[in-house]
């Protein structure tokens, strides 16, 4: 079994983004990414297969979001 981490990052209608490790899980294969619409933000559930790798991409997304 592996360890897979979720990075959650959100942007709503306001033009505000936010970016972090929600949750950790053990599997055989790594789980589907995710996307929900709601009326306010968009929500997004990426996963990744190594804590570095979800840190870079909630670090990046966050730099992105800051310009």
């Amino acid at each position: 079994m592996k360890t897979y981490y979720c990075v959650t990052s959100s942007f709503d209608d306001r033009g505000r983004a936010t970016a972090n490790i929600t949750d950790m899980i053990k599997a055989e294969e790594k789980p589907e990414s995710t996307y929900t619409s709601t009326r306010r933000k968009d929500i997004y559930n990426d996963w990744f297969e190594s804590e570095k790798e979800a840190q870079e991409y909630e670090r990046t997304f966050l730099l992105k979001e800051s310009r």
